[in-house]
């Protein structure tokens, strides 16, 4: 599982940096990528692969988030969410979802640290397309000289199976 979070294909979103003196030096935000190959996944009913057995799709489609402090400190702090578009199919045969990410943070090409996360989706009655802004996700980056929140990359995908990489992977190169 680690070396998806180094091998994807990547889109870049950078993260806004904030801070309240502009007499100090603001935290460098780190960099955050929406992992293509893990950024969709289609869940069918198991009797074909056709619209009527939809249960639900999810895509991932962007990051935002935010970061303080200044440079030169030990701990940079950072905060990040997902936002997606969830779709519940005609098959589905609740109106409640659960979708699983992972979210990465890498620092020169090595994993520091990797969670899962679950968003709980529930859709309101007639309603079969959510925009869903997942949780605020916490985050203190160790710094140092010449070490910013610049130095890092935070990755987030779907919690897929190889299958469904697979088609993601077949789906993009046609």
């Amino acid at each position: 599982m680690r070396a998806l979070f180094l091998t994807a294909s990547l889109a870049l979103l950078a993260l806004a940096g904030c801070h309240d003196d502009p007499n100090e030096e603001a935290a460098q935000c780190p960099r955050a990528h929406l992992l293509q190959d893990y950024s969709r996944q289609v869940r069918y009913d198991g009797r074909g692969s056709d619209l009527s057995d939809l249960m639900l799709s999810v895509r991932l489609s962007d990051v935002q988030g935010a970061c303080s402090g200044k440079l030169g400190t030990r701990l940079e702090g950072a905060h990040a969410h997902v936002v997606m578009v969830v779709t519940r199919g005609p098959a589905a045969t609740s109106a409640e979802a659960d979708i699983t990410y992972r979210v990465g943070v890498v620092r020169a090409k090595q994993i520091l640290d990797t969670k899962t996360y679950t968003q709980h989706v529930k859709f309101p009655p007639n309603v079969t397309t959510l925009q869903v802004i997942g949780r605020e996700i916490p985050m203190e980056l160790p710094t140092a000289k010449g070490v910013s929140g610049q130095n890092y990359d935070l990755y987030f995908g779907l919690q897929l199976t190889p299958q469904e990489v697979d088609a993601n992977r077949r789906n993009s190169a046609g």
